[in-house]
């Protein structure tokens, strides 16, 4: 098969968070490669009216020499630089990010990949192929979306998962029901409401849990009992979020049994009064099956020490979370995910992030299970970065086909323009590519 695109060191697919800050570190190393995928397209696409669930100190995009924190950005652009920060404002973080330090992002997707005797074969959706001896696979919470087997037959048009939408107005004057305890069930139920819906929350557990007040309020007491962490409060989060390696030493089942005990469901206090009150929400309640009808569907609910019931809805939305499932990822190969070695059903990384077909790496929340929680965050792209970037330089010939950064004098200064205009030319380009 002819190749007809250009051939780098590695092939980065998915330019998140994660994608962009190995791009940025690679380039400074001046490593050969490209980065395939739509800039911040989940972040872009995230309905108006959420917001960041992790500190804003902490949700930062990694480049090297030259840190720009995601708070300081906000700050010098006059917006919120402190919980809740919203969603739209780290998109155009990202994409401030993007322009500056990856350029040559390819918003393009990558649909197939296959082995070869020395690395891997590309298939790009524009039909152009190429190849690479390093693939990184950073597409972040893209096709691992999870709906219970029993209900995957449902219709789209009633039956969608919180990942798909950004829209909610299509909910306008419609009976929703929204299964799942954590946020983002929590906030469709919002967001129903909000667009005139009639929304109701299905939640399996016993309670549902809304965080009362924000971070910024916690007592000495709390802080010294509980510190603070870029992935939570707590003894074990701050030793994670110090030492991100840590988890990779554990035991597999002690690293199992402490991603699953780490974080339960949960929603952000700066959702409570959109909801308590104002949308219905069962608790120890289930949904154990569905019929269409000829508008909507009808679902059977299970409630702790209530006999079965129907109630019909006119849709159902899944806050139903993901599953680290490699097999999901359509564009690999048969031949790849029969080799591959699993954790349950995510890929075993060394600690190098690199999988047992060798050359081909995972980053973000698809290497949680060897890395534990700190790569389901933001907060583990710097890490992540700086490691990754240093392995794959030692790895790749030493060819510098790509200029590396400039030194901090090169990169534009936002605080003074900031004061004249509130916004330099890149701000505009950036609102633009939004719209």
């Amino acid at each position: 098969m002819s190749i007809s695109a250009p051939n780098p060191d590695v092939v980065i697919i998915g330019a998140g968070p994660y994608g962009l800050s190995l791009a940025a570190h690679l380039r400074a190393r001046g490593v050969n490669f490209r980065i395939f995928g739509i800039p911040m397209g989940f972040w872009r696409d995230l309905p108006t009216g959420i917001n960041l669930k992790s500190p804003a100190s902490s949700t930062n995009i990694s480049v090297p020499k030259t840190p720009v924190a995601f708070s300081r950005w906000c700050r010098e652009r006059g917006l919120e630089d402190y919980e809740p920060c919203s969603m739209e404002s780290f998109a155009n973080y990202g994409l401030w990010i993007q322009s500056h330090f990856v350029p040559n992002v390819e918003a393009t997707k990558v649909t197939a990949i296959a082995q070869m005797d020395r690395g891997f074969h590309i298939t790009l959706d524009d039909g152009s192929e190429l190849s690479a001896p390093h693939v990184i696979v950073a597409t972040g919470l893209s096709y691992l979306d999870a709906i219970p087997a029993d209900f995957h037959k449902l219709p789209q048009e009633i039956s969608k998962h919180t990942f798909h939408l950004s829209d909610y107005s299509e909910y306008r004057g419609k009976r929703v029901a929204i299964v799942g305890g954590g946020a983002s069930a929590i906030e469709a139920g919002a967001l129903v409401h909000e667009a005139g819906g009639f929304p109701e929350v299905f939640i399996r557990e016993p309670n549902v849990l809304i965080y009362d007040r924000t971070p910024r309020y916690r007592s000495l007491r709390e802080r010294i009992l509980q510190p603070s962490s870029p992935i939570g409060n707590g003894k074990v989060p701050f030793l994670i979020g110090h030492f991100p390696q840590l988890p990779y030493l554990l035991s597999e089942a002690r690293r199992l049994r402490l991603l699953r005990a780490f974080v339960p469901p949960s929603a952000p206090w700066w959702i409570k009064d959109r909801v308590v009150g104002v949308v219905p929400m069962h608790v120890a309640s289930s949904i154990t099956g569905a019929r269409t009808l000829e508008h909507g569907l009808s679902l059977t609910i299970r409630q702790q020490d209530q006999p079965e019931r129907e109630q019909d809805f006119d849709a159902i939305i899944w806050g139903t979370g993901y599953e680290k499932d490699v097999s999901r990822l359509s564009f690999l190969s048969g031949d790849i995910l029969r080799t591959m070695t699993l954790i349950e059903q995510a890929p075993k990384l060394s600690i190098n992030f690199e999988s047992s077909v060798g050359g081909l790496y995972f980053i973000g929340p698809m290497s949680e299970m060897s890395f534990g929680p700190i790569t389901r965050f933001v907060a583990g792209a710097g890490f992540t970065a700086k490691s990754l970037s240093r392995h794959l330089a030692r790895r790749v010939p030493k060819r510098r086909s790509v200029q590396p950064l400039q030194e901090q004098a090169s990169i534009p200064r936002l605080d003074d323009r900031v004061r004249q205009q509130r916004a330099d030319p890149m701000d505009v380009k950036i609102d633009e590519r939004l719209t």
